[in-house]
């Protein structure tokens, strides 16, 4: 076959600006996009001020169920970065990122924007330059111009500001989407936005910057385990190389002091075990928190979940001045099982998970086989012990606790006896037998209505 003379060869493969937009918004969810922008300003307080104190940087959220709006002081957006890389539609391969930053792949800000509303502004404020842009989302998808850009409504190459004016951005949402204007008027979202914020940037936190939601500062997640002299958490610490490029990994393994009954049957209540199982950081962004699923090896390796591990913590830092290396999808909300940094680690995971649920079946153990708290080694070294947070943990290959005491088997000829009743009347048994020992209420019990309705042993 041959071209005729003259004629065209191009075919047009441009995308469609609202399919597009509705493809950029559609894997992720409302929180996690505003998650994204807070990204933003921790990557400006990084480029900022690099490894020292965030002190005196803030990140102020205000929502309801009219518009959004993010304002920080980190640094702001420079004019060049603006103009050529910062509202792209993707990083460009000779573009770097800040080493140690979150962002990567370059959408989370404009896919965070189209998700919210149809129309907002960004206004920075940098070391010497100033700029305004306003964006129409509805006129700009209409427009047929193959030119994606946007245009900026003021821009000051030679901004300097007055006074104490603080150099940083403000981003401001309005006409939002029905359904975000529904979230935004709910104290439910407001209360899970909060629940995000402090898991999610705890490391920013604890570096001095603060993150004010509605007014309120919200208060970092602080992870701790549980440590004394014969209890000590497990502790590993490696560095991987990927070519010539270092990714630094921390597993810690061990349990916290998650309160509630003694018993397992009744998981309703127990007011920790929602935070129970792995959480996994890459440069500091918390990626997933509390996976009790086969990806961190349950019901792979270990149990399926069950409340009797309700006590279990595990830790995963992932760090690299090469983010491109660590394991997080596009929204930051769950593992790239094909990465291969998380190959490397997920089977160091479920062994140090298995570590932990071993003793955990030993303590059950010992609640079901003895009385006597000087028969329950394991349990009362765990009563003895203290939280410590993370930082404080020496390095230990393995998790520490006593050996558990030789118990004696069961005789063929004893029954095990177990069952539920309503807290309120155990309670008041309880107080009337004076004891807080779950086994000795219902062998008391027991006793009572044998002598009562059978008599005495012959």
């Amino acid at each position: 076959m041959t071209e005729q003379s003259g004629a065209s060869t191009r075919v047009e493969a441009s995308p469609e600006k609202r399919f597009f937009i509705g493809m950029l918004v559609k894997d992720i969810e409302l929180l996690p996009a505003i998650l994204d922008l807070v990204d933003n300003s921790v990557d400006g307080a990084r480029r900022l001020r690099g490894d020292d104190s965030y002190d005196g940087l803030e990140v102020k959220i205000s929502i309801n169920a009219e518009r959004f709006e993010i304002s920080d002081n980190c640094g702001g957006i420079p004019l060049g970065i603006a103009r050529e890389y910062a509202f792209r539609f993707g990083r460009p391969q000779t573009v770097k990122g800040t080493p140690g930053s979150v962002g990567l792949f370059g959408v989370g800000m404009k896919r965070a924007l189209f998700k919210l509303g149809n129309y907002f502004t960004v206004d920075s404020r940098a070391e010497n330059t100033h700029f305004t842009l306003s964006v129409d989302v509805d006129e700009w998808a209409q427009e047929i111009d193959p030119d994606w850009s946007f245009s900026l409504s003021h821009v000051d190459e030679n901004f300097n500001p007055e006074g104490n004016q603080p150099r940083g951005t403000q981003i401001i949402v309005s006409d939002l989407h029905d359904t975000v204007a529904e979230d935004f008027a709910s104290s439910q979202t407001v209360g899970n936005l909060r629940y995000q914020l402090r898991l999610r940037h705890r490391a920013a936190m604890d570096r001095g910057m603060r993150i004010v939601l509605q007014g309120e500062a919200v208060t970092p997640f602080t992870p701790q385990l549980q440590q004394s002299d014969t209890v000590r958490p497990l502790f590993r610490e490696r560095t991987l190389n990927e070519g010539d490029k270092p990714v630094n990994v921390k597993i810690y393994a061990g349990v916290t002091d998650a309160g509630g009954p003694e018993e397992d049957d009744q998981a309703e209540l127990f007011p920790r075990e929602r935070d129970a199982g792995w959480y996994v950081f890459c440069n500091n962004r918390l990626l997933i928190a509390a996976d009790r699923t086969v990806l961190t090896g349950w019901g792979d390796g270990l149990p399926v979940y069950h409340p009797q591990y309700r006590r279990f913590r595990g830790y995963v830092f992932i760090d690299s001045a090469y983010n491109e290396l660590l394991p997080w999808n596009t929204t930051k909300t769950g593992v790239d099982q094909d990465s291969r940094v998380w190959r490397k680690i997920s089977t160091e995971i479920k062994d140090a998970g298995v570590e932990v649920i071993q003793m955990l079946n030993r303590v059950k153990s010992e609640r079901q086989n003895t009385e006597l708290p000087d028969e329950r080694p394991i349990a009362q070294a765990l009563t003895r012990a203290k939280p410590v947070r993370l930082g404080e943990i020496s390095p230990s290959p393995r998790f520490a606790y006593p050996a558990p005491k030789a118990v004696a088997s069961v005789r063929p000829n004893m029954r095990k006896i177990q069952y539920s009743v309503e807290k309120h009347r155990y309670d008041a048994v309880a107080e009337a037998l004076n004891t807080t020992l779950v086994a000795e209420v219902g062998r008391r019990t027991f006793e009572f209505f044998y002598r009562k309705q059978v008599g005495d042993d012959e």
